[in-house]
């Protein structure tokens, strides 16, 4: 049995597929919370420049760090190293 096969005679989930079937319904189900939270800029609501404000800087500040952690992926995996040599 090779390291593709499980006990069953399936095969193994890789890691690229893993992460793929897991990323698909996490962003969709996000994307649509984001719409939902955007339903409240309709006219059934009243809110402040500054509420509206707090809003978009913490879901701003949150895809920030989001950014940063798939940065930091990347670098750990040798990718986006700008001028270092590796095999």
């Amino acid at each position: 049995m090779n390291n593709e096969e499980s006990v069953d005679g399936g095969k193994e989930e890789s890691k690229a597929e893993r992460f793929k079937r897991l990323a698909e319904p996490r962003v969709s189900s996000t994307i649509r919370k984001i719409e939902i939270i955007g339903n409240l800029a309709g006219s059934n609501y009243e809110y402040t420049i500054e509420q509206v404000q707090k809003i978009v800087d913490t879901l701003r500040a949150l895809v920030d760090e989001l950014e940063k952690k798939f940065q930091k992926g990347l670098n750990r995996k040798g990718f986006n190293d700008k001028g270092k040599f590796r095999l």
